[in-house]
């Protein structure tokens, strides 16, 4: 107790300082230190949980982003098969209509061909009997005067079956 009082300490002080202490630290434990342990407890218990939230809506983000990703390529593949159809079906109908126009132009020009042809020998044959009768005119006016009926329709049917034969 002398080191006590040496130092400037008196015991009935101490005593009654560690009691209040001890009263104090006991309120403190039970009305304000449990309440706060618990408040602390809870948010502890918030943020795990708002943690957990985040990780479960993180993965759930890069899930989705996958996803999108994967539908993304699907629809860009689905798009350019959709392009090629159409540049196929395209190129078909061009094709076709190519070769319909085509056939189309050969069946005109063999109708051109044919109607060439039988206006051809048409005016040929209109050529042949204009040269027959302007043949007949002459030689009836020329023989006319200088040779006999009936020799003049004999050389006349000769000249005409002559005049037949090479036009045939």
């Amino acid at each position: 107790m002398e080191i006590l009082k040496s130092f400037g300490i008196q015991p009935t002080l101490l005593l009654a300082q560690i009691v209040n202490f001890l009263i104090i630290l006991y309120l403190l434990k039970r009305f304000f230190y449990k309440p706060i342990v618990k408040i602390l407890e809870d948010r502890k218990k918030r943020i795990e949980e708002s943690l957990q939230n985040a990780k479960t809506i993180e993965e759930k983000l890069q899930m989705t982003e996958e996803e999108t990703k994967k539908i993304i390529e699907q629809a860009r593949a689905n798009t350019q098969s959709l392009i090629d159809d159409a540049k196929n079906e395209a190129r078909r109908i061009t094709d076709e209509a190519t070769s319909e126009g085509r056939k189309l132009i050969e069946a005109a020009k063999l109708e051109a061909k044919s109607q060439i042809e039988a206006q051809r020998i048409q005016m040929q044959r209109q050529l042949e009997k204009q040269t027959l009768n302007l043949v007949i005119t002459v030689v009836r006016k020329i023989l006319g005067k200088s040779i006999k009926n009936t020799q003049r329709q004999q050389l006349t049917a000769e000249a005409v079956s002559e005049i037949s034969r090479k036009v045939q």
